[in-house]
């Protein structure tokens, strides 16, 4: 009954139009006109409508431009008579608000709805005429929205759309849906300034809040509410991954998931451990002093640089303690010094914090690593360093016999990138010595006694040891108040940064000390402690590794398989952590990433750092808004430009193959069933080389890392051919995916790709933005897989191109998706409905 309703409603939008055509024409009916005008409108097919108009009538324009011109007006005033039609009927079958529906009114309505976009609202795709026709059908539309090329909409009276809204190539808004025994409804409201990522699902009953973005690929549930400037990613349950009214932390942006979710546990659960003993969970207590580190005039053989230049004497505070014993310096631990540098002249202002130790080297190599650790019994740690021996010997070679903390050398374990006056990068360590060159790097070592120390960490001190508890704080204390003060040598160690990922990943490895002769420890200057802390302030002291300037930057890391991850991972644990022992308001970025861990977290009682402002003094301004003219282009000629100019043509395409058909026809007396295939597979050819060359007319060639403004001629002229290959590939080329046929057509349009080496495409979402596509030998793309060589950044309403790149063997499946700067490796495969994330690297598993 649908397919009738359908078919008798576009009849009868093609009667209307014949009868308008002759009203103006002022000419007389034929019946044969009407018949073709009729069928032509039932079906709404191209190749259709022409295999009536050969088999009605052997009449044939002389003009090109005529002949096309009639097909392009008669198609858009149909879609237009169409869409008010659909319009009016909606309103008619969806009666008063609040009134109970039929499920046979409701059916037939959704069947009207879907055909009209089907047939015509979908070429409006982006412009200002595609909003006004929402709204005619019922939906409340705010103004400046971008909607792309979304699914067609069932219950527009159930969607509810504020300002400056983008709705992302083929992403789908669900008021209604089947489920076992009834019909599910509920109203979508989706507020301003909110975006909608490709092929993303939202759900009936879903509120998505002012400034949501639900990514590619993810789903609103039912009934959710997704929150107010949330970043949403997922598809059973959304997860919000970031929300951009809280202040943001770069470290967390830069981690990947696993990264991500392997921080958060062990910040998680160190906060568990900080929050029950209100105490640091490693050297909780310490003793402190205040100083001078003064660079020595002279430093051969060490370039200019801005912090560390000879002459330069900068205050600096100290604080020693022990790893993991807090109650007794007797025990056999690991000793620390944390120095921080303070700017020269500034008060209180901290410059560098240095977190150093005992031990040239740490027992893990990544957070990962790291965490393992932690939570590891001591039999699986001694089954860990059996495989990897230098573990053991960073772990003995970190504790300390200790009778001072003067009286030991202290190593940072991880490096730091020095930036140098003209430019220069390279590694550094730092380390500490005593100033008296008698005391040796193994003064207080002690020997292994087993595999590994007890697992407390700590041996406990010898049973006839009298000395006091806290011996090493008070003999330091001793010394700083006496004549001279404490004086250690402070120390850099530099060596090149690697040009090769693996060397640096070998560089960066803290379990494994640096060559001493290749990369010589360089005495800079000396500290110089001449004032004790009070136990208070030692207390209040909070050391953060992130703390760090241009010139002694953190080399940060985005995976937790690197060793850069150990350093860039724990200077963000540290703060959590800090923040919740002092309890100071937790910024909503950490609190979130809290929530998200596995680790149960009770952060009830903690108070939460003020969102970010927008906008100083006012409400945001959309992000959409366009100007008066851009508006008037997007209202009045964009549509026209995408309806009325594909069809005209394709029209110009198909007029010399059709004369050429019925003049066949009429000379042999050939039957046109015979001749029809031939005139589709030429004027189908000559279709997609008019796609091709209309694409390098009226979009060129964008480049990667280009970024245009959405609102833009470029993307104007960008959608305008989006609708001409629409077009064409509902007439020919879609038949042709998974062909050699199609890879060439791709490769004309600009793509790279080697054709005649196995290369296989079979989805019309691989030329989305074909100059941006690159499939090497072997590559393949499943059915409706969407490579995206642009993306919608949201900010100021800007459009970024990138490549998709997939190389020898890779594997795109059917519907995923691949976002710019995706790479496919050799042998890689993304999965059906996968989703590959902006600048993503698919490895071979």
């Amino acid at each position: 009954m649908g397919i009738y309703a359908v078919g008798l409603l576009n009849s009868l939008c093609g009667a209307v139009l014949y009868l308008i055509y002759i009203y103006l024409s002022e000419s007389s009916p034929l019946l044969h006109h009407f018949t073709f005008v009729c069928l032509a409108g039932a079906f709404h097919w191209l190749p259709s409508t022409i295999t009536a108009y050969a088999a009605i009538t052997s009449d044939i324009a002389s003009n090109p431009a005529t002949f096309a011109s009639f097909i392009a007006i008669g198609y858009v005033a149909h879609g237009l008579i169409l869409g008010l039609l659909t319009c009016f009927l909606n309103r008619l079958l969806t009666g008063k608000q609040g009134m109970k529906q039929s499920h046979l009114r409701t059916w037939l309505r959704h069947r009207i709805n879907v055909a009209c976009h089907l047939r015509f609202a979908k070429l409006l795709s982006g412009t200002e005429a595609f909003c006004m026709f929402l709204r005619l059908l019922g939906a409340k539309i705010g103004q400046h929205c971008s909607i792309r090329a979304i699914n067609p909409v069932t219950d527009p009276e159930l969607i509810s759309i504020g300002d400056g809204v983008h709705l992302g190539d083929f992403s789908r808004i669900l008021t209604g849906f089947y489920s076992p025994g009834r019909f599910s409804h509920g109203e979508v409201k989706v507020q301003n300034n909110s975006v909608l990522g490709s092929q993303s699902l939202v759900l009936p009953g879903t509120v998505i809040q002012e400034d949501v973005i639900l990514g590619s690929l993810s789903i609103a549930p039912v009934n959710s509410v997704l929150q107010s400037g949330g970043i949403y990613m997922g598809s059973q349950t959304p997860i919000m991954v970031k929300n951009t009214l809280h202040a943001s932390d770069e470290r967390i942006e830069e981690m990947d998931q696993k990264y991500k979710k392997i921080v958060g546990n062990l910040a998680g659960n160190l906060a568990i451990t900080t929050m029950n003993a209100n105490s640091r969970y490693f050297h909780r207590i310490g003793v402190g002093g205040r100083g001078v580190l003064k660079l020595y005039q002279d430093l051969p053989g060490f370039q200019k640089h801005k912090i560390f230049c000879a002459g330069k004497c900068l205050p600096v505070i100290i604080r020693h303690s022990n790893s993991l014993s807090a109650d007794d310096d007797a025990r056999i631990d690991a000793r620390g010094a944390a120095v921080r540098i303070l700017s020269q002249g500034s008060g209180e202002a901290p410059l560098l914090d240095l977190t150093l130790k005992t031990g040239k080297t740490f027992y893990a190599r990544t957070i990962a690593d790291f965490a393992t650790w932690l939570v590891c019994g001591l039999a699986a740690r001694e089954q860990q360093v059996k495989h990897a021996p230098h573990i053991r010997d960073a772990v003995w070679g970190s504790l300390r016999n200790a009778s001072s903390y003067a009286e030991l050398h202290y190593y940072s374990n991880i490096c730091r990138l020095l930036r140098f006056d003209d430019g220069q990068e390279m590694y550094v360590k730092f380390k500490l010595r005593p100033l008296d060159p008698e005391i040796g790097e193994d003064s207080g070592l002690v020997e292994p006694e087993g595999i590994l120390p007890p697992e407390t960490g700590a041996i406990p001190r010898k049973e006839n040891d009298t000395r006091p508890l806290l011996f090493l704080a008070d003999d330091f204390r001793k010394r700083v108040d006496s004549p001279g003060g404490v004086h250690y040598i402070f120390q850099l160690q530099c060596r090149p940064v690697p040009a090769d990922e693996a060397d640096r990943e070998v560089a960066l490895d803290c379990t494994k000390p640096w060559d001493d002769i290749k990369f010589p420890y360089i005495d800079i200057g000396e500290i110089t402690i001449d004032k004790n802390l009070t136990a208070e302030e030692s207390e209040r002291l909070e050391f953060n590794p992130f703390l760090r300037c241009h010139e002694v930057d953190v080399i940060r890391a985005t995976s937790s398989s690197q060793s850069a991850s150990i350093d860039h991972g724990r200077s963000l644990v540290y703060e959590v952590c800090q923040h919740l022992r002092n309890g100071q308001p937790l910024p909503a970025a950490w609190r979130s990433f809290l929530e998200q861990s596995d680790a149960k977290v009770d952060l009830s009682g903690c108070p939460m750092a003020a969102a970010v402002q927008a906008k100083k003094g006012g409400e945001r301004s959309g992000t959409l808004a366009r100007t008066w003219y851009q508006m008037l282009w997007a209202t009045a000629c964009q549509p026209l430009l995408q309806t009325f100019l594909p069809y005209f043509i394709i029209g110009l395409v198909i007029f010399g193959p059709l004369q050429w058909m019925l003049l066949i026809n009429s000379a042999k007396q050939l039957p046109l069933h015979w001749l029809l295939p031939l005139f589709w597979v030429i004027s189908g050819i000559m279709a997609a080389l008019a796609c091709v060359l209309a694409k390098w007319v009226l979009v060129g060639k964008k480049k990667e890392g280009q970024t245009v403004m959405i609102w833009s001629w470029g993307v104007f002229m960008d959608s305008a051919w989006q609708a001409l290959r629409t077009v064409a590939g509902d007439y020919f080329v879609e038949m042709t995916s998974g062909s050699i046929l199609f890879g060439v057509w791709m490769r004309l349009m600009g793509s790279v790709m080697e054709v005649d080496q196995g290369v296989y495409v079979d989805s019309m979402g691989a030329v989305l933005n074909p100059e941006m596509v690159e499939i090497e030998e072997g590559g393949a793309v499943g059915r409706d897989a969407l490579l995206f060589g642009h993306i919608y950044e949201g900010e100021g309403g800007r459009v970024k191109f990138g490549k998709v790149r997939i190389e020898e063997g890779g594997f795109v499946g059917s519907r995923a998706v691949a976002m710019p700067g995706v790479r496919i490796e050799s042998g890689a495969s993304l999965d059906a409905l996968s989703l590959a994330m902006k600048e993503e690297v698919v490895r071979s598993r």
